[in-house]
């Protein structure tokens, strides 16, 4: 809620900036709506609301990465013993994107010297071994390295979750029995198949879900954006998936 000059009266790197895009702050005030909900329901002994649940299919550039980043450190910030499980399409895109800009954003925080930052893991550093957001890479293989858990405060992320296979997806879903459970999916929507389409068709009923198109968004690369329209057309299947 603050105004821009009180962000610039902070100083630093964003010195400048008007705050959020409009469609990361839309998505955060539903955050906010399903958390006061929660709340409600807690405090006047009501039935659980069950999770919260969210898939935002997009274009390219239009800072999903930075909020992510958002997302963990509030909810690092205000739950006790949190564990926070963050996954990507590839290892490569979850170590060198995802997690390289959460770094980028505890480096920005006014309470960053409550949590340490290592590859793999953001902590806090009074309790390292409880409280903390994990760089979870998955394998068909393997995939119960991503499974869920049933803690009390569980916070589960997607980047790029049109290529993350179901059934990675099917090993987070027991997590979502847990109270107040929030399930966060961001992808470009590269497949009209699998469960990150399905969070907008056959499950959209379960899911809050937000398409964004890149021309809207004041961080996308508009000069690229307007190639890949002369290039290959408006209604082309790339652009339609790529803005």
């Amino acid at each position: 809620d603050m105004g821009v000059g009180e962000i610039t009266s902070i100083g630093g790197e964003l010195v400048g900036e008007a705050g959020p895009d409009v469609w990361q702050a839309d998505v955060l005030r539903e955050v906010a709506k399903y958390c006061a909900k929660s709340e409600a329901a807690r405090l006047n002994k009501l039935p659980d609301p069950g999770p919260f649940q969210m898939a935002v299919a997009s274009g390219h550039g239009i800072g999903k990465s930075a909020l992510v980043s958002w997302i963990i450190l509030w909810f690092m910030s205000c739950r006790d013993d949190p564990l926070i499980k963050v996954t990507a399409n590839t290892e490569t895109q979850l170590n060198t994107t995802t997690w390289r800009e959460l770094a980028v954003w505890h480096a920005r925080i006014l309470n960053k010297d409550w949590f340490t930052w290592t590859a793999t893991k953001f902590y806090a550093k009074e309790h390292p071994e409880t409280w903390f957001a994990a760089a979870t890479p998955w394998s068909e293989e393997h995939p119960e390295a991503i499974s869920g858990t049933h803690e009390k405060d569980v916070l589960v992320l997607m980047d790029e979750a049109s290529g993350i296979p179901d059934v990675v997806w099917e090993y987070i879903d027991p997590a979502m029995t847990t109270p107040g459970a929030i399930w966060i999916a961001f992808g470009n929507p590269t497949r009209n198949t699998g469960r990150f389409f399905e969070c907008f068709n056959r499950f959209k009923h379960r899911w809050t879900t937000f398409q964004i198109d890149s021309r809207t968004c004041k961080k996308a690369d508009k000069a690229t954006i307007r190639n890949w329209i002369e290039d290959y057309g408006e209604d082309s299947d790339f652009v339609r998936v790529r803005v």
